[in-house]
């Protein structure tokens, strides 16, 4: 009788660390975007700090390219000519400042439907910050 115990516990061990493993070897997939509630933008987007495009509207694409440095790839065929459009973007920190980049530029590889953002901290130097960005 105790080697049917012994048993038992065993595959309840077994089965218990299969469990806990499933979710390590399967790792973390990229969840799609959210769509983006911003009825008065024709486009927007929210950027975390790595790059990732969090929630969109009208936005296919971010990403990071340097430090501080990110692209964000606009998908709305209303948008005749984005580096005419208004493009405005803020921290979600307090501390840093965006320089924003008209398209074509050659960090975002010279693509027209793409924005180039840079995010400067209080060093005046380039930082990672997640943000919000819209165009109007």
């Amino acid at each position: 009788m105790s080697h049917s115990t012994t048993g038992r516990a065993r595959a309840i061990a077994l089965t218990a660390t299969a469990l806990v493993s499933v979710p390590l070897l399967a790792g973390t997939a990229a969840a799609d975007p959210i769509d983006m509630y911003a009825p008065h933008a024709r486009a927007a987007a929210k950027v975390a700090t790595n790059g990732t495009l969090l929630a969109q509207k009208n936005v296919s694409e971010s990403w990071r390219t340097a430090a501080g440095q990110y692209c964000v790839r606009v998908s709305d065929p209303d948008i005749d000519d984005l580096k005419d459009a208004a493009v405005h973007v803020t921290s979600n920190s307090n501390w840093a400042t965006f320089i924003v980049q008209a398209p074509p530029n050659t960090r975002c590889g010279g693509d027209p439907n793409t924005v180039s953002v840079l995010s400067i901290n209080t060093a005046n130097t380039y930082a990672d910050t997640a943000f919000t960005l819209t165009v109007q």
